[in-house]
């Protein structure tokens, strides 16, 4: 049983996929509450946490608030007793996250962090594509706000990338890096650039912001055979190109022809659940565990 903590734009999402399984909500607005209880009538509806947090046969609690509150929220219901389900970013800084993991381990409860793009049917398929040695990641995540005041670009996207890197290479070693922050708006950098180098020789290039005047969702992922392109907007997600051979005269030539593979429908955030939900179940590190968590945001922190 399901106590969501946060009825916002994500919430709404999580309600929906969690529906089978919620039966209680927590939010301090009281009209967020009322919209909930409209569609999910059979919910119980909360505005103090620690209310929340006494309904009756609770297993595990999903976090949706704003990232500088997840941490008391996840402290608190590790305490009580539940299995969490945190939103992205999990903390703030690397101290919180090893409190985090310390408690967890103490209490021997599971942290799930949603890294959602890790259970992305398009990134799923990349992670079966043969592209040889992998060379370089070039993302680009642009558009123009919405500007976050709880969070920086780092967090709230480039993030969406490092767990992306983390999930199709898990081995990778940090070997240098160099971030680059600006501030157009509000006190939060909303231009982040990240340069990652690892230790095996491959390269990550992450450029986000929310100044740009289009959107753009797009990832360049190349090896020594093939090269992938994604897009997140395009209706052909994928599209593999031969990485081509050098020629004599210092010039590319490229091979064959471009090839976009079918890529399943599911929803990402509805695999999350049910991955969750079978590690509540086996007592299995979640594939977006904490400790991934903490890796990635060492990367750039």
């Amino acid at each position: 049983m399901i106590l969501l903590v946060g009825y916002g734009y994500w919430g709404k999402n999580l309600a929906r996929n969690f529906s089978k399984e919620l039966v209680a909500i927590c939010d301090a607005d009281e009209l967020k509450l009322l919209a909930a209880k409209n569609i999910y009538t059979n919910v119980t509806t909360y505005n103090d946490l620690d209310d929340a947090l006494s309904h009756p046969g609770l297993t595990a609690v999903v976090i949706a608030t704003k990232a500088n509150t997840h941490f008391g929220i996840v402290v608190k219901a590790i305490n009580c007793g539940y299995d969490v389900w945190v939103e992205k970013p999990i903390c703030e800084n690397l101290d919180q996250i090893d409190s985090l993991i310390k408690l967890a381990e103490e209490k021997k409860k599971i942290i799930f962090v949603d890294h959602t793009f890790c259970f992305n049917p398009a990134v799923e398929k990349l992670k079966t594509i043969d592209i040889g040695r992998p060379i370089y990641y070039d993302s680009t995540r642009i558009s123009l706000g919405l500007f976050q005041n709880d969070v920086d670009a780092l967090l709230d996207l480039a993030i969406h990338d490092l767990s992306i890197i983390d999930y199709l290479y898990p081995d990778l070693v940090l070997d240098e890096r160099a971030v680059i922050k600006n501030n157009h708006v509000n006190d939060k950098a909303n231009q982040v650039i990240i340069n990652l180098k690892f230790t095996n020789g491959f390269t990550a290039t992450i450029n986000c912001n929310w100044v740009s005047p289009v959107k753009k969702r797009q990832i360049i992922l190349t090896g020594d055979k093939n090269s992938v392109v994604y897009d997140d907007i395009d209706l052909d997600k994928l599209k593999i190109y031969s990485t081509g051979e050098i020629n004599p005269d210092f010039n590319a030539n490229q091979l064959g022809d471009m090839i976009a593979p079918k890529v399943g429908t599911a929803e990402a955030l509805y695999t999350g659940r049910s991955h969750f939900l079978e590690c509540i179940k086996t007592r299995q590190q979640p594939l977006t565990s904490i400790y991934n968590a903490r890796k990635i945001m060492e990367w750039v922190l």
